[in-house]
């Protein structure tokens, strides 16, 4: 028996699967292709009133062939079809999992909790109505175990590429979960690593943006999961999310990106490409806390045909950082 195995069997028995795809291997195709209706339906949800998502003129005007969707949505619609009966006792996965997964056998051995801890997006083109997409995801690491506040569990990253009908790739996400057994984390509390916060080297020194508050109502949180196609049920059921560790029903982290990217393009207006969003969650963004929006430019270079700035951001609230992170965006010479 080696080292791993004696300090953790429970991870060594999933560190075979890493670089490996989930489930039976197979690309999975979104339930519809990309469509006006669910554009209209997310951008009502966030009030993201970018013009270049439904107005085909404006669009046109900025660049693009027609109207684009919102580049934050790129996961929804790969999100699968959910058999709402059963969901809770399923941990929030839309339907059953088949083949090996880490997600199900660490929820066998009653990690049942899951939260999203990061995502990084990006896109590599903009999609616009009836494109067809297609997602594989792969495994790329597994944490040893941690404990927070929340209960012993694991990290477990994946990432996952988006291709269209033709099998080009039009974006890729990095998406990191803690699987936790709700309860476990014992005496102690929260035990944290990594570093603790910036360096000087990473303080932007540009521009700031606007700042942007939102005001967190229940509709909101459910609006958004509803946008997304998330029925997980800590983004609806407070009973549920309470019973995970949470103080109420939060918001899902396709919303939040949903939110950061219309935070920085309602700053940069509609002829940007936004290129990147990488969001690390922190504190749940749930009813009655208003969530504070700041951001600075952190870097600007000049590249054929534009520029290119990376914008540090925070969205706030009264537990402290919701999200922090940075958008890349690119700006195209007028």
């Amino acid at each position: 028996m080696t080292s791993t195995e004696e300090k953790d069997p429970i991870r060594a028995g999933l560190l075979d699967q890493i670089g490996k795809p989930f489930g039976s291997g197979a690309a999975m195709p979104a339930p519809d292709e990309v469509n006006v209706p669910m554009i209209r339906h997310w951008v009502d949800a966030l009030d993201d009133r970018n013009p270049i998502y439904l107005d085909e003129a404006v669009a046109k005007e900025n660049g693009f062939d027609g109207i684009v969707a919102p580049p934050a949505m790129l996961q929804t619609w790969t999100m699968g079809r959910p058999l709402i009966e059963g969901i809770a006792e399923r941990g929030g996965s839309a339907t059953e999992i088949k083949g090996t997964n880490p997600i199900t056998q660490l929820a066998d051995e009653g990690f049942v909790g899951t939260l999203a801890t990061n995502s990084e997006l990006e896109f590599i083109r903009y999609l616009r109505p009836g494109d067809f997409l297609h997602s594989e995801s792969e495994l790329e690491e597994i944490s040893e175990q941690k404990t927070t506040g929340l209960g012993q569990g694991y990290f477990v990253t994946w990432v996952t590429t988006y291709s269209d009908a033709t099998g080009e790739a039009v974006g890729r996400q990095r998406f990191r979960v803690y699987k936790f057994a709700p309860g476990s984390a014992g005496e102690g509390g929260q035990k944290k690593s990594g570093k603790s916060g910036a360096s000087a080297e990473d303080v932007p020194t540009g521009p700031l943006l606007p700042p942007f508050d939102l005001n967190v109502t229940s509709t909101v949180i459910v609006a958004g999961a509803i946008a997304s196609r998330d029925f997980m049920p800590v983004h609806h059921d407070p009973d549920y999310a309470r019973a995970q560790g949470a103080p109420d029903m939060f918001m899902n982290i396709l919303t939040t990106n949903g939110y950061v990217a219309r935070y920085v393009t309602d700053w940069a207006g509609p002829a940007v490409r936004l290129e990147r969003v990488a969001v690390r969650l922190g504190a749940p963004c749930v009813p009655g806390k208003t969530l504070h929006f700041t951001g600075q430019v952190a870097s600007e270079t000049v590249v054929d045909g534009g520029r290119v700035e990376t914008v540090q951001f925070a969205a706030v609230n009264d537990f402290g950082p919701h999200a922090t992170g940075t958008v890349t965006l690119r700006r195209p010479d007028r």
